[in-house]
């Protein structure tokens, strides 16, 4: 009688733990940020999603955010695959700003059981604003910064990589040597790779607002961009989405994308924000 009762709670608990053992969650930081700026997000995830384990990837602050693209994400993936070996069901990956940007490079590029991608506020169809230049760079205005954007030096830094100038796009698939490679708009040995990795997603979050103010268009945070007059073409009426040149047409198609418009948050605000967090980011990761 015993040991029946000892086996009934030994798999009352394997059943309790089964429902609690949350995927970790793996957190990519921005350009210019510090070391703890990550930190209140991580905590407000373990604090409204008890029991997830959280890593904030602790490496390329500050000056090292410039560092050149295809750098960070193999410097953030070395980072990134000890938790992803112990997690056999894969992870959960939130890529801020820029650090979105190097997620998807992520995801595409490397081989990774990531399950569910979260993008917040992050340029992916591109940058082409004065606000987030003059953050970096304030002796730039957009008009003219692609003289040293789109040149072998100047994509050496890490905003170059995914600066898309609606009015200079010869230079841009000329010099360009990160986005519109993972937009799988160049012809390259690593197409089939990149759209096969993005397809392994089982989900893909997509956060971002009109009022963010950094960056620019707002829409890029969903895959929208401009035009050669600068009128925004959205996700769907991008030709990487009509071509499925990646694979976001059928994510999108089988129903996992997710896109949250949230009014009223700046950029530098988006993980603090509590209902952001509550609303768009904690109920993917269960």
């Amino acid at each position: 009688m015993k040991k029946e009762y000892s086996l009934v709670l030994l798999l009352t608990w394997f059943t309790l733990y089964s429902c609690t053992a949350y995927k970790p969650v793996v957190i990519v930081h921005g350009v210019w940020d510090l070391r703890d700026s990550l930190n209140f997000l991580a905590e407000q995830i373990q604090q409204h999603h008890v029991g997830t384990e959280v890593h904030v990837i602790d490496i390329l602050h500050g000056w090292k955010s410039l560092a050149p693209l295809w750098y960070q994400v193999k410097d953030f993936y070395a980072r990134i695959l000890p938790v992803m070996r112990q997690a056999t069901d894969g992870i959960i990956l939130i890529g801020y700003s820029q650090g979105g940007v190097i997620c998807r490079g992520i995801v595409e590029a490397l081989d990774h059981n990531i399950t569910t991608f979260i993008s917040l506020s992050s340029p992916q169809a591109g940058q082409y604003g004065d606000d987030f230049l003059r953050l970096i760079f304030p002796q730039y205005i957009k008009e003219t910064v692609f003289e040293v954007f789109y040149s072998r030096v100047g994509q050496r830094i890490s905003v170059a990589n995914y600066w898309n100038d609606p009015h200079h796009q010869d230079l841009y698939y000329k010099y360009s040597n990160y986005l519109p490679f993972i937009n799988n708009e160049i012809e390259s040995s690593y197409k089939e790779d990149y759209k096969q990795n993005f397809l392994k997603l089982k989900k893909l979050v997509l956060i971002g607002g009109p009022d963010d103010g950094v960056i620019t268009p707002w829409q890029s945070s969903h895959f929208g961009f401009y035009d050669e007059e600068e009128n925004v073409t959205e996700m769907r009426d991008q030709r990487f989405y009509s071509k499925d040149l990646f694979g976001l047409r059928t994510l999108d198609k089988a129903d996992k994308i997710t896109i949250y418009e949230v009014p009223g948050v700046y950029h530098t605000d988006w993980h603090h924000n509590l209902t952001v967090i509550k609303n768009c980011i904690i109920p993917w990761l269960d």
